[in-house]
């Protein structure tokens, strides 16, 4: 009996634990900067800035829980130089300028992990920021994660 019982829990993993690293899903703006004096701060626990990419190719990005953007995005892999690494790169699509026309914002992945994606501009001065992986609430096993 104990044997089975081991073995249905050995079976119950987070879906973290074994879904590959992915740029989908909420990420939270945790710290930000760089520009002219590539200064990076942490954000006020206040100030909740968000980036949801979807399976489906679109983003929504909201501040303090109002949608400030829908759109949607592309994932490339690119070269910064001829000689670099290989980069991902999101380009999402927008309609946020002063007359409403639509033009493509393009962010650098530099670092993605489970938990953690680093994106940037590029270039000179350069905007940066830090987004930590909002955890899904779905059960897994009957356990939320």
């Amino acid at each position: 009996m104990f044997t089975l019982a081991l073995s249905s829990f050995s079976a119950c993993q987070r879906n973290d634990d074994v879904a590959p690293v992915s740029e989908v899903g909420e990420w939270r703006l945790t710290v930000s900067g760089g520009g002219i004096t590539g200064k990076m701060a942490a954000l006020p626990p206040t100030q909740d800035t968000r980036l949801v990419l979807e399976a489906d190719h679109h983003y929504a990005r909201y501040y303090n829980g109002l949608l400030l953007e829908r759109n949607t995005y592309e994932l490339r892999t690119g070269q910064r130089s001829p000689d670099g690494p290989a980069e991902k790169v999101l380009f999402m699509k927008s309609t946020n300028s002063p007359d409403g026309q639509a033009f493509e914002h393009q962010e650098i992945i530099t670092s993605l992990t489970a938990t953690n994606m680093e994106l940037t501009t590029g270039g000179g001065c350069a905007i940066n920021g830090v987004y930590e992986r909002v955890p899904s609430r779905t059960a897994v096993c009957g356990v939320n994660p």
